[in-house]
């Protein structure tokens, strides 16, 4: 595991930027290494989610939620994020980057009015050996059940950590547009939409947005 007072290059998806102002945050990578294929990387990324938002609720009892597939939202602002690698070769191996936003009281003004932190929402200073203590603890729990097979468990455990479900989103995926309401997760950890002629899609990956309700 690494820990990082703040990154020269911190990245997120998609080779997007992660603002890491010094010493306001929570800047971690581990690495792991799960005997499982590639497209097992979707159900890793719940089980880091599960672990840090409940790190999170332990310190600071907010009711933050999970955005599939990789965020954490408070107040429908961005308050953590997780970028998880898979390392191929003889022994594969999963490196899982978690970026948490702790003390900071300020962000760059073209992510303002997307991003927060804990202190802007609950006006106090999380410790943060606290809370890196806390997410260790809760990643070696959800690894554990992991590596048990309880990956039912896990779904179950994400779906209740999030709003997603049953609210109409729009998912950007490899350059094109799908609208649908959100009904579930597959046992593999892609997410299910229903769009307006009954269609069922199933996605591995994609950016989700929310569909913003009309005004009358």
């Amino acid at each position: 595991m690494v820990i990082a007072d703040r990154q020269t290059h911190g990245r997120g998806r998609h080779g997007r930027s992660w603002h890491s102002e010094p010493g306001t945050g929570l800047y971690l990578s581990t690495l792991l290494k799960p005997s499982l294929p590639p497209e097992g990387l979707a159900l890793i990324t719940l089980m880091a989610g599960v672990a840090t938002i409940s790190a999170i609720h332990q310190q600071a009892s907010v009711a933050a939620r999970l955005k599939w597939p990789n965020d954490i939202l408070l107040n429908s602002k961005k308050i953590a994020g997780i970028l998880c690698e898979y390392v191929p070769g003889c022994s594969p191996a999963v490196i899982i980057g978690v970026g948490i936003n702790l003390n900071q009281t300020h962000f760059p003004e073209e992510i303002q009015d997307i991003a927060t932190s804990l202190k802007l929402e609950t006006g106090k200073t999380v410790n943060r050996t606290d809370i890196i203590l806390s997410l260790l603890e809760n990643l070696d729990r959800e690894y554990g059940e992991f590596l048990q097979g309880k990956q039912e468990n896990l779904i179950q455990k994400w779906t209740e950590r999030s709003d997603i479900f049953g609210k109409t989103v729009t998912v950007l995926q490899k350059g094109k547009s799908l609208t649908g309401t959100a009904v579930g997760l597959t046992p593999e950890g892609k997410l299910v939409l229903q769009n307006s002629d009954g269609e069922t899609l199933v996605l591995d990956s994609g950016e989700v947005s929310f569909q913003q309700a009309a005004s009358g």
